[in-house]
């Protein structure tokens, strides 16, 4: 049974393999057999064929796009707009569509942001640059096995990656929002927004999870950090109520430690307070930093009330003013 669908699997991943065999490739892909029939890896310099004619070229294009092969269409769309001046502009927006239609993400960004480079201002930029932003989204969902990976590119599409630099143009354009601040009346702008908001939800559930790590090493700093990532963002965060919650139950549980005398020699305390708060060492200096922070829970708290009354959250953070009392 083994050796039968492997053979199965051989037939249906070579090049010859028909439309009709879609169905089938899915079921294998699906039980782990074959790898995705729909993403393929493009070969980063195509071929150039310098004696067919513009018409030959455009012909061979538009009968290659219904092949097996999806990346063989750019072949002859680099062919065009490297003969034809004329042909430059649609085929060159053809030859990045081509790695999108074959799911190789990685060389329609690279490609797209190279016409960027050349040729910004011309009126198709701003279609190249949505090209670019949907194979951005695309490598995002394509990525979904190497969380790792994925959360590298929601990352440059949010602009939170540290390597995005002016230095690095071709990075800063993988963000959304330099499309949106480029093209406000954008026709695509809606689509835009819509990959902006899936990747602010996944950056959210990652932020709260890192900001989560840092509460349990005793890192407040660095975790309501986190924590403000999520709440300069707002209610349009799916996590931004629990977000919102735990930022009050950690303030007030920090405020409780630095009052508690029998958590004054805790190791991974002091730690804390001679690396963010190395002026504080008295019982006295604790207890005016502790009501800094409970305020700062009740500041919290008065905007839960007023802007999300209704939300279980709400009541649960109004639970903690008894849950962590001053000591």
């Amino acid at each position: 049974m083994k050796k039968f669908l492997l053979v199965i699997a051989m037939i249906l991943v070579s090049e010859a393999a028909s439309a009709r065999t879609s169905a089938l490739q899915r079921i294998l892909f699906d039980l782990g057999f074959i790898e995705d029939p729909y993403i393929q890896i493009c070969p980063e310099d195509t071929k150039i064929d310098y004696k067919a004619t513009e018409a030959e070229l455009w012909a061979s294009a538009r009968k290659a796009e219904g092949g097996y092969n999806k990346c063989k269409p750019a072949e002859y769309y680099r062919s065009l707009f490297v003969n034809y001046p004329n042909s430059y502009r649609e085929a060159y927006r053809r030859y990045v569509e081509t790695f999108l239609n074959a799911q190789d993400f990685v060389m329609a960004m690279n490609e797209a942001n190279m016409y960027l480079a050349n040729w910004n201002g011309l009126n198709d930029s701003e279609y190249i640059h949505l090209l670019l932003l949907r194979a951005v989204d695309g490598e995002i969902k394509q990525s979904w096995r190497d969380k790792n990976r994925q959360m590298e590119f929601v990352a440059f599409s949010l602009g939170a990656s540290l390597v995005q630099t002016e230095e690095s143009p071709y990075l800063l354009n993988l963000q959304y929002r330099a499309f949106l601040d480029k093209y406000p009346q954008s026709p695509w702008k809606n689509e835009v927004l819509g990959m902006l908001n899936d990747s602010r939800q996944m950056y959210g559930k990652n932020v709260l999870n890192d900001a989560r790590m840092f509460i349990l090493k005793r890192d407040y700093p660095t975790a309501f950090q986190k924590y403000n990532v999520i709440l300069k963002w707002g209610p349009a965060v799916g996590v931004f109520e629990e977000a919102l919650y735990e930022m009050i139950q950690y303030h007030f549980e920090l405020s409780w430690i630095l009052t508690n005398k029998t958590l004054l020699s805790d190791f991974s305390l002091n730690m804390f307070l001679k690396r963010d708060f190395a002026t504080v060492s008295t019982v006295e200096e604790r207890k005016e930093l502790s009501d800094q922070t409970r305020k700062q829970a009740h500041s919290y708290l008065e905007q839960m009330k007023t802007n999300l009354p209704n939300s279980p959250w709400t009541a649960k953070a109004l639970k903690l003013v008894d849950a962590y009392p001053i000591l």
